[in-house]
């Protein structure tokens, strides 16, 4: 695992820097490799594909959030999290999903909060998946899948940006499936709760960037996926 730390104020670095290793010392891990930096445009000429990233937001030049904006170009599922004395950037940071805030002075107890669930995400939602179908296998991350639909006996699975015909039955992703993100709302539909924008006692809307689609969820399944959900929103955010 990669973090990187970037803030102009060299003293706020080492701080965050001595405040993760203690985290992993706490949860006898091995420490991540670190990347310390002063500017936006030091860390980004390092080259280096980051999996979290703290972020200042006031720095001389490249600023945190564009910062952040390049790093999330190199790896979609980095963990950024923006720390600041300045709330007043929050809603420009809302835009490229920023995963966490943290005000300086850095509470120790919140960094490993978010530390800890920044580590759960990464090695549950961008879990690799690989799907046989007629042609070999393809492997998908977790969170780009939107949703399973049962097809005959395979299964149609809508990803972020095409469709795949897995050689599997709607039976078996529902069984092998063991990531809390997705959950199954009928016999023939498995649901990416990442992607829900809205549902009702019987239909689910599934949105992401490249399209939208309705999915069935059984009336008596409604109120067991709507705490499912609440729970999953809550775990998330």
């Amino acid at each position: 695992m990669r973090i990187l730390i970037c803030d102009d104020d060299m003293e706020i670095t080492a701080q965050l820097h001595k405040m993760v290793l203690e985290y992993f010392d706490g949860i006898n891990q091995p420490h991540p490799e670190c990347v310390l930096c002063r500017s936006g445009e030091e860390l980004l000429e390092t080259g280096v594909v980051g999996d979290i990233a703290f972020l200042d937001v006031e720095m001389d030049g490249l600023n945190g959030i564009h910062t952040g904006e390049q790093l999330k170009k190199l790896n979609p599922r980095i963990k950024i999290i923006i720390v600041t004395s300045f709330p007043d950037y929050l809603d420009e940071a809302m835009k490229f999903h920023v995963f966490r805030y943290l005000s300086k002075p850095v509470d120790k107890n919140r960094l490993f909060r978010n530390l800890k669930e920044a580590i759960y995400q990464i090695n549950t939602y961008s879990k690799p998946i690989v799907i046989e179908t007629d042609e070999g296998h393809e492997t998908v991350y977790a969170e780009d899948i939107v949703c399973f639909e049962s097809d005959t006996r395979k299964t149609k699975i809508y990803t972020v940006n095409k469709q795949i015909m897995s050689k599997k039955g709607i039976d078996y992703w529902a069984n092998s499936l063991d990531i809390p993100c997705f959950y199954s709302t009928t016999r023939s539909y498995i649901v990416n709760m990442k992607y829900v924008s809205f549902f009702s006692n019987d239909t689910i809307t599934l949105t992401c960037d490249a399209f939208s689609m309705n999915a069935y969820l059984a009336r008596r399944r409604y109120k067991s996926f709507k705490d499912a959900y609440l729970l999953y929103v809550r775990s998330v955010k």
